[in-house]
């Protein structure tokens, strides 16, 4: 179970343009609800928001988004224990970044990954054996 003090990094992601974007620098509604429904939900489970990453119009297989990047980052320093995602599909949509991260390399920094599904916790990572023990 997860401590009620755990830190959470938030990430969130739009790839196609949203014409409800007031300026090039403004949030797209949909980076706004992705950001809302995740910070009420780690308010919900009493967690410490470490960071909020957001990646707007950029593709799931970009490995070059700028938060994202951050995000593993920090990850590899462990300044938090959660990544929390709306969907594994906005976090990434490579195969590859998966097994690397949210498979390998997140449970050997003790991190985990959480996305919400229609308004259902998904666990995409367990600690393998013998990590995180």
């Amino acid at each position: 179970m997860i401590e009620s003090k755990s830190r959470v990094a938030i990430y969130c992601r739009l790839s196609e343009e949203d014409r409800n974007k007031q300026s090039e620098t403004d949030d797209s509604n949909s980076i706004q609800n992705q950001k809302s429904m995740l910070l009420q939900y780690s308010l919900e489970h009493g967690w410490e928001v470490y960071n909020i990453y957001s990646d707007d119009d950029y593709t799931g297989s970009d490995r070059r988004r700028p938060e994202f990047n951050r995000l593993l980052e920090d990850a590899k320093n462990r300044k938090f224990d959660i990544v929390l995602c709306k969907t594994q599909s906005r976090f990434t949509r490579e195969l590859e970044l998966v097994e690397k991260y949210i498979h390998g390399l997140f449970p050997i920094w003790g991190i985990r990954f959480i996305s919400i599904r229609l308004g259902k916790l998904c666990w995409i990572n367990s600690w393998r054996r013998g990590a995180g023990s």
